[in-house]
């Protein structure tokens, strides 16, 4: 907040009004309060010029103008009816000093210039004795620390509310351009999913099924497939690392517990308190971990979150076991109560991504209506695409499946 533009619009206010301050301050001290005019010059220039040093040495802004009301005490005398012994021309540059502090420093400083501006003007009164007080009685004294003290204090706690106001809609704005930053990482992040993800799975898939498609290949060529098809399968994993910096804001990836099939029965139980029946079959044998029990748990949240946008109320089944090595994955409700709306659930964006984990994989998904009039989603989730690499059985098995992807 404190750039040069601004630093020079403080510097300017700061000086224009010491400036007036000055030109009253002189002639009212050498003519109401008898100060010579030399000490009455030094001392609008103490005080006075506390406001510009302020923007810049704050201590000695505070330590100046406490010299100068010093000097008033003990040069001048107080006038009947005249203020003492902190005199308005006094008081308006102490303002604006406490103004300054409170607005731009700590309110700890200000704090400390409040209590230095307060008490000098006693201190030096005491220090002086009677004889220095002039026509001035002790009611008036106690009067001006009254009033003194009560408007000066106003000054800061109002300098300090606007001075909090402003540093509280500074960190909302912060915080709304880091969210906004953590939004366009999110949105990149989706954007980069959609656009790589699909690609890379079907090169890693048509490279890995190349040799059992065309059996005329050489064996060089067989190597190099093999070698595209690494390739793809270590860009995937890359980009999935990728994919997590982006979207958990910088936190250790490798580190963030992913969800598996076992959290299934949680997910379950969130939407039951929701109001969505739902019921879970889990085999004991499916791994804990592991990508596919992680694309099987995504795959059933993302089915039993469009079983409560596009069919509310109707039951739902979700039914996982391990079979031939890989995870098979059923989420089916019954018919919703308006059944036109399941049919919208088809071409969400969805099924896009949950098709996309089943590839990525090796697997398999299909989703459509049942002839109940309810929806089916079954995935299959190879548990060997887990690893770093596919063995060749994995990669016969990805060919086999991708020649009919929507087969159940």
């Amino acid at each position: 907040m404190n750039t040069p533009r601004r630093q020079m619009q403080w510097l300017v206010v700061a000086s224009a009004l010491a400036i007036v301050i000055f030109s009253v301050s002189v002639p009212v001290s050498a003519t109401v309060y008898q100060v010579p005019v030399l000490a009455a010059f030094a001392i609008g220039v103490l005080q006075c010029g506390s406001l510009p040093l302020s923007l810049v040495a704050p201590r000695w802004a505070v330590a100046g103008w406490a010299l100068g009301a010093a000097g008033f005490v003990l040069f001048g005398v107080a006038a009947a009816g005249a203020p003492w012994p902190l005199d308005v021309c006094g008081l308006l540059s102490l303002c604006a000093l406490l103004l300054s502090l409170g607005l731009r420093r700590p309110v700890t400083e200000g704090v400390v210039g409040w209590a230095v501006g307060i008490a000098t003007p006693l201190l030096v009164l005491f220090l002086v004795g009677a004889g220095a007080t002039g026509n001035a009685t002790v009611d008036g004294i106690v009067a001006n620390l009254v009033t003194s003290t009560a408007i000066t204090a106003f000054v800061l706690l109002a300098a300090v509310f606007f001075a909090q106001r402003a540093r509280l809609r500074g960190d909302l704005a912060a915080e709304q351009h880091r969210r906004g930053i953590v939004e366009e990482r999110n949105r990149i992040a989706r954007e980069l999913h959609d656009v790589v993800a699909h690609s890379m799975s079907v090169i890693q898939v048509q490279a890995s099924s190349a040799p059992y498609r065309l059996p005329q290949l050489d064996d060089d060529a067989r190597r190099e497939f093999g070698e595209i098809a690494a390739s793809a399968r270590s860009a995937m994993q890359e980009m999935r690392q990728l994919l997590g910096v982006l979207r958990s804001d910088g936190a250790d990836v490798d580190r963030m517990p992913q969800p598996g099939v076992a959290q299934i029965v949680e997910l379950a139980h969130t939407l039951e308190r929701a109001g969505t029946r739902v019921t879970v079959d889990l085999d004991d044998a499916l791994p804990a971990e592991g990508l596919a029990s992680t694309a099987a748990y995504r795959i059933a949240q993302e089915s039993l979150s469009n079983v409560v946008r596009h069919a509310p109320g109707a039951p739902a089944r979700v039914h996982a076991e391990l079979v031939d090595g890989a995870i098979i994955l059923r989420v089916e409700n019954d018919a919703p109560a308006a059944p036109a709306a399941i049919q919208r659930a088809a071409g969400g964006h969805g099924i896009i991504g949950m098709r996309e984990r089943c590839e990525m994989l090796g697997g398999t998904l299909h989703a459509g209506p049942t002839t109940a009039g309810g929806y089916l989603v079954r995935a299959t989730l190879p548990v060997a695409a887990s690893a770093p690499t596919l063995t060749s059985s994995t990669a016969h098995s990805s060919a086999t499946q991708s020649k009919d992807p929507e087969r159940p």
